[in-house]
């Protein structure tokens, strides 16, 4: 099963900014059919944006984005396949080259992660629902 989801926003990260930042991301989500080991596998498959000295950290909220998904998606068994989540798109404007991104990283970082999240958990929850036909709701 594949699952695609693209989305766009833009935010101002507090009021001294006077940059309306833009964020597209594009994700696919694929559950093969034939595969019996469960895993997930998480490719960053977009142009480089990352200012050399934060790529490791944006890469690690984005990774946590994906499993962060996957727990909030309240899935109650992964599929028993090797759950692949594909980050085909990301594009930041501004570019992050011509921003203070030293600056904004904690705001970008944790909205990176949180769309990831959002993302990877409608994908699945979706997904779960084309599959077993069962609607999937947080117990509260």
């Amino acid at each position: 099963m594949i699952c695609k989801q693209t989305v766009a926003y833009q935010y101002r990260a507090g009021n001294e900014q006077t940059v309306d930042i833009e964020i597209k991301m594009t994700i696919l989500l694929q559950i093969p059919d034939d595969d019996p080991y469960g895993d997930v596998g998480i490719e960053m498959n977009f142009d480089p944006i990352f200012p050399e000295e934060l790529e490791d950290e944006f890469y690690q909220r984005l990774r946590n984005g994906v499993h962060g998904g996957i727990a909030l998606s309240n899935v109650p068994i992964l599929p028993p396949d090797n759950m692949v989540v594909k980050i085909l798109e990301l594009k930041v404007s501004p570019s992050l080259q011509s921003i203070d991104a030293q600056k904004y990283k904690r705001n970008l970082g944790y909205l990176l992660e949180a769309t990831v999240s959002g993302i990877v958990e409608t994908l699945l929850r979706s997904s779960e629902n084309l599959r077993t036909g069962n609607e999937i709701y947080y117990e509260g």
